[in-house]
C-alpha cells in the first residue's frame, strides 16, 4: 500500500472520529460513546469507544480479543442488527479518549491493518467501489474527489473543498 494513502486513511478517519470524542467531553456522566459513519440499506457502520471493563462483559469475546483491549478501547462494527456483526479492534489507550487534544494524537493509537479492514468494509456499506490497498496517491486522491463530489451538496462543497485541499498538502 502506498503509504502517503495509508498515512492520509488513518489521519482523515482519526480527525473524523475527533468529532466524537470532543463531543463526548460534554457528557462527563457517560463512559461509552459511539461514532455513527453509516445506515445504508440495513446496515449501519459505527464506532464504538468503550471502557475496557464493559467490553470484557460481551458474550462470547475470545481471550486473544481480551487481550488486546486497554483501559479505552475503539471498535469499529459492521451490523445488519439481525445476522450478526463484524467487530474490528481499532485501538487503545490507557487513559480515556476525552483527555486527547487532537485527531493526530487519535491517529497515532489506531492499528494499521484493523483500520484499513474496517474501512473497507464501511466503503463496500457505503457502495465506494475502490480499492486503496493498490491505488497510488494521485489516484487515491482522484477516487475521494470523485466520490466527495457524486455525494455531497452543493451546500457542503466549499467545506468538502477545504478537506481534499488539506489532503494535498
Amino acid at each position: 500500500m502506498d503509504q502517503k494513502v495509508a498515512d492520509e486513511l488513518k489521519l482523515a478517519f482519526a480527525l473524523d472520529l475527533y468529532e466524537t470524542v470532543k463531543a463526548a467531553r460534554r457528557n462527563r456522566d457517560e463512559h461509552v460513546f459511539r461514532h455513527t459513519m453509516a445506515e445504508e440499506g440495513g446496515q449501519m457502520v459505527f464506532v464504538g469507544m468503550y471502557p475496557k471493563k464493559d467490553l470484557l462483559e460481551f458474550p462470547d469475546m475470545t481471550e486473544e480479543f481480551a487481550a488486546r483491549l486497554m483501559n479505552f478501547n475503539l471498535l469499529g462494527v459492521v451490523t445488519d442488527g439481525r445476522s450478526g456483526l463484524d467487530m474490528f479492534f481499532l485501538g487503545g489507550l490507557n487513559k480515556p479518549f476525552t483527555a486527547m487534544n487532537n485527531g493526530r494524537d487519535l491517529a497515532k493509537c489506531l492499528g494499521d491493518e484493523p483500520v484499513y479492514a474496517f474501512l473497507e468494509a464501511y466503503f463496500k456499506v457505503k457502495g465506494v467501489m475502490m480499492d486503496f490497498r493498490i491505488m497510488t496517491y494521485d489516484e487515491f486522491v482522484k477516487a475521494v474527489e470523485g466520490e466527495v463530489f457524486k455525494n455531497t451538496s452543493f451546500a457542503r462543497m466549499s467545506e468538502a473543498q477545504e478537506l481534499l485541499s488539506t489532503l494535498e498538502n
